[in-house]
């Protein structure tokens, strides 16, 4: 699935799940009225007021209205008449499958991956979500697998900078590309080797995001190892993407011993 349509098919998830609660209707608008109103376009609050702690509505119109229209209003009013806004709580958008207010994150990923086509492989939301990683190495894991890492390809073509600053600094021969800097430059593809090396694991691997985390966890069967080995894959790549940033802002020059060894240092901790 492209990245477009793993947005478009995230809006729809999010939208469909979400629930509007009135609280003070000071947020919230009223429901499209006739074009006769003079209230098109309020919220909930200007359209009625308190009277001795009871909420009376009123619609007011431009002009007298037919009879058949009186006859819609009156039903209107009926429906409306049983509910009232509460001047105690603040309007509220929230998620359906939930009791707790806000966007639960967990639920909502768990609705994405119950959908007819999960938005990633279950194991790598698995491994993001279920606090398994480090927060930085969570996110970073995440917007590897969204292929929405800020490098240089996508500043490049956005115009924040220009051609030359887009070359990885690791190796400045090629753009800096998702894949590049976490899999197929000549330091990250000796990076994941080493670690394979260290493990004493043999393996022909992807250098593509969307297929390599798969991969990845999927070369350890012993389910004891599982765990570790999924956190040495967020810890690789929020590494890889640190040690980018660290040499690209600060001038440095890449170590592959002096990296390894952090690595392992990371991973032990």
């Amino acid at each position: 699935m492209s990245n477009e349509a793993n947005t478009s098919k995230i809006r729809s998830i999010v939208e469909e799940g979400m629930i509007i609660k009135v609280g003070n209707g000071t947020s919230v608008r009223f429901w499209r009225l006739y074009g006769i109103s003079i209230q098109k376009n309020s919220f909930i609050n200007q359209m009625g007021c308190w009277v001795d702690n009871g909420w009376m509505w009123n619609l007011e119109w431009r002009r007298t209205l037919y009879e058949w229209k009186n006859e819609e209003v009156s039903i209107l009013k009926h429906h409306i008449e049983q509910k009232c806004p509460n001047r105690e709580r603040e309007d509220g958008v929230y998620w359906k499958q939930s009791n707790n207010e806000g966007y639960p994150v967990k639920s909502i990923v768990e609705t994405m991956n119950e959908s007819y086509a999960p938005i990633f492989p279950k194991p790598i939301i698995n491994l993001v979500w279920k606090n398994v990683l480090p927060p930085r190495a969570q996110m970073a894991l995440w917007m590897e697998n969204l292929e929405k890492l800020k490098t240089g390809d996508h500043l490049l073509r956005v115009g924040i900078i220009d051609p030359q600053q887009a070359v990885y600094p690791f190796c400045d021969l090629e753009t800096e590309t998702n894949s590049h800097i976490l899999f197929t430059c000549i330091f990250s593809w000796c990076s994941w080797m080493k670690m394979l090396e260290w493990w004493n694991v043999s393996s022909a691997l992807l250098n593509q995001s969307s297929s390599f985390g798969i991969q990845w966890l999927g070369l350890v069967k012993n389910r004891k190892l599982q765990k570790l080995w999924g956190m040495i894959l967020g810890c690789v790549i929020w590494s890889l993407w640190y040690e980018r940033n660290k040499i690209k802002f600060d001038r440095g020059s890449p170590n592959l011993l002096n990296f390894v060894c952090s690595l392992k240092i990371r991973i032990g901790i």
